[in-house]
């Protein structure tokens, strides 16, 4: 098996990514963030068994629950909350902010250059198919 990257090439890549996920402020929204939308339905599972709320359990098991089916796009809203968490309570932290501004903007380029080369490969398909169209042009 023949590995993309050298030990030390995927050390230097892998460094600001862990750095900025393990930075406090980070860690302390992700926290928030992720009670926000998942941590609830474990206390109430615990309260509602606790005190015998019967609907407390059950909503909190039903959340739980669909937690832990595959392809639950929990993670998709809970990293945006923990960044909107992170720019309201740590403005002054700049490092952090500048980094995920600068992914953010490096994947809609990416995203935009993909979108970009399927729609000329589109077009070049559908010029192929209909060459009679572009003669008369």
């Amino acid at each position: 098996m023949k590995f993309r990257y050298t030990k030390a090439e995927l050390k230097q890549k892998l460094r600001p990514w862990v750095r900025a996920l393990t930075n406090p402020h980070l860690l302390i929204s992700v926290g928030i963030a992720w009670f926000i939308t998942n941590g609830w339905a474990y206390c109430a599972i615990g309260l509602g068994a606790f005190l015998e709320i019967g609907w407390l359990l059950k909503a909190g098991s039903v959340w739980a629950a669909m937690l832990w089916v595959p392809g639950t796009p929990e993670k998709l809203v809970t990293f945006p909350i923990a960044i909107f968490i992170l720019r309201l309570l740590f403005p002054n932290d700049t490092r952090t902010l500048a980094m995920i501004d600068r992914k953010w903007k490096a994947a809609k380029d990416k995203t935009r250059i993909k979108y970009r080369k399927f729609r000329e490969k589109l077009r070049s398909r559908r010029n192929k198919e209909l060459p009679e169209n572009n003669q008369d042009k």
